[in-house]
């Protein structure tokens, strides 16, 4: 992969860990680059307190920003996210120096926290399958959804029903309104790259069979961003996925006339389709950032909207005894519930979900 370094902080000891970085990528055969048009990902080295991003051309391009903490830190993971969020990055890198050795924690968007020792072949090892990944996140949007689904149907309730349970289990967290961290100019910019209007964990969906497309894989799924606990609309809290064009990787999503243009199906979409398409006796699933005791789980944490997850958890379903009717763990992220119906997920899940996600490294 061609990669680019780019320097926003003069941390004498960030950018130690940026060089050693670099260099560690370099030795395993991939090339640093100044061609911003030919690069896989970004080592954007920024300020903790002020972190700046990485202008990006493409959303293609991964971004992991670098951070350093001296001293103490009363909550370092709400620093690290609101820096990720900042810095528009993918994942976030925060060096908490010591007297011995820095220790390095690793910030996801799908709110993942976990540290190790830095030590820069294991950092490699953690960064390659992440900033590796194709993302498959595009909508393309058809005014083409049937009249007679336009307001509901009675599987669109029961997502409206369900989304409003996951909130009173306490697994809906958002970690905060996005205004509150960026201006204005900067949330444009990050819709324009991922389609986000806001963060909101967890999504919903299930299998609706439309006879005017008979040939497709339809589902209902929650929008990208939403409160799950006030889904309202056809077309812009809740979307019909009717497949996806493999050749540009871009979700196909069927929507009425009154759609909103700037909604979008959650980032889960591609996972979801082929969790679908590879075992017809899924008629729903849910993905929450909670856990459950005893869960077979994921062994990459690789970002929401990727192939590389969606096969990864197909995968380990196939191990399972039941791939239509069983919980899975995604590293370090939350779990993948599918079931017959929604009914059938919830009957199982009561009692059982933990909010804290298990964090590996």
């Amino acid at each position: 992969m061609n990669f680019a370094f780019i320097k926003n902080s003069n941390n004498p000891l960030g950018e130690t860990i940026a060089h050693q970085i670099c260099k560690t990528f370099q030795k395993h055969g991939h090339r640093l680059s100044k061609n911003e048009d030919k690069i896989k990902f970004v080592l954007n080295l920024t300020d903790a307190n002020y972190p700046q991003y990485f202008r990006r051309k493409s959303k293609a391009v991964f971004v992991i920003s670098l951070i350093v903490v001296n001293g103490t830190c009363e909550n370092l993971r709400s620093l690290s996210y609101q820096a990720l969020v900042r810095s528009l990055s993918n994942l976030l890198l925060c060096v908490k120096s010591n007297a011995n050795k820095p220790e390095i924690y690793f910030t996801t968007p799908e709110a993942g926290f976990y540290h190790i020792p830095f030590e820069p072949e294991a950092v490699y090892r953690k960064i390659l399958p992440i900033a590796g990944a194709h993302f498959a996140i595009d909508n393309r949007l058809s005014t083409d959804l049937p009249r007679a689904y336009w307001e509901s149907t009675p599987i669109v309730e029961k997502i409206k029903h369900y989304g409003r349970e996951l909130d009173h289990l306490g697994v809906l967290p958002a970690p905060f309104p996005l205004r509150e961290v960026l201006p204005e100019n900067d949330i444009e910019q990050l819709y324009h790259l991922f389609e986000v209007k806001g963060i909101s964990y967890g999504n919903l969906s299930a299998r609706e069979r439309i006879p005017e497309f008979p040939n497709a894989t339809t589902f209902w799924m929650t929008a990208r961003g939403i409160d799950k606990s006030n889904i309202m609309t056809v077309g812009k809290d809740i979307m019909l996925v009717k497949g996806i064009d493999s050749i540009t990787d871009t979700i196909l999503v069927s929507v009425p006339p009154t759609h909103d243009p700037r909604a979008r199906v959650s980032v889960d979409a591609v996972e979801h389709e082929l969790i679908y398409r590879s075992f017809p006796e899924t008629g729903a699933i849910i993905h929450v950032h909670a856990w459950m005791k005893n869960v077979p789980c994921t062994r990459q944490n690789y970002p929401c909207g990727t192939h590389e997850l969606a096969l990864e958890v197909v995968n380990l379903l196939k191990e399972t005894e039941d791939p239509s009717q069983t919980a899975v763990g995604l590293k370090n992220h939350g779990l993948t519930i599918t079931g017959h119906n929604l009914d059938d997920i919830f009957t199982r899940i009561r009692g059982r979900l933990l909010t804290q996600v298990a964090m590996f490294t």
